[in-house]
């Protein structure tokens, strides 16, 4: 139950069960999918009925809409870090490196449009994303390090470098001129 002065729920101590489990699931994908196609003004309702749970299920999930924002914002950047895990398995470094800053110029060019839609819905996102955003950066060191190892990028490559590349890759997408092309001549920066 909410302490209804300060929106939030108490800390339960037990394992959710695996029903709660997935039925969260659905309504974070369900939400997501929701807020990408209509925005802020889809309700709670809407998104119950989206995922096929009852509209008490999101509310025993999410006591409030913005918790619900902050959640799915999070989920995007969490599936990113299971897409870098998944390339650092490749055998070859420099091709699992480029391969994903490609992937997260795309996928984050999305991330970022939902997100500025979403954030005047959001609570604390910087709080929901702190983890995520962590756990993301510590992958793409990973994926850089594995790519300087093998000689497949410049050894003077930095993490700090690589975000300026990512950055500039991100904005060289958007531009109405850019797209593929233009993420590809900005990647050959780490050659």
């Amino acid at each position: 139950m909410s302490d209804p002065k300060r929106g939030v729920r108490p800390v339960s101590t037990r394992p959710r069960r695996a029903d709660a489990v997935a039925n969260r699931a659905k309504v974070v994908a369900a939400a997501r999918e929701a807020f990408a196609t209509a925005g802020l003004e889809v309700s709670l309702d809407e998104i119950a009925r989206r995922a096929g749970v009852g509209a008490g299920t999101v509310h025993r999930h999410f006591a409030t809409k913005a918790e619900l924002v902050d959640t799915v914002l999070a989920a995007a950047v969490e599936d990113l870090v299971v897409t870098a895990e998944s390339y650092a398995a490749s055998e070859d470094a420099g091709g699992a490196l480029r391969a994903f800053l490609r992937h997260l110029v795309t996928e984050g060019a999305a991330a970022h449009e939902l997100a500025a839609r979403l954030h005047a819905g959001a609570g604390d996102v910087d709080a929901a994303v702190s983890r995520p955003v962590a756990e993301l950066n510590r992958a793409l060191g990973v994926l850089l390090s594995r790519a300087r190892d093998a000689g497949a990028v410049r050894d003077d490559v930095d993490r700090r470098d690589l975000a300026a590349i990512v950055a500039a890759a991100h904005a060289a997408y958007v531009h109405p001129a850019g797209g593929d092309r233009a993420v590809a001549l900005v990647l050959r920066a780490l050659d």
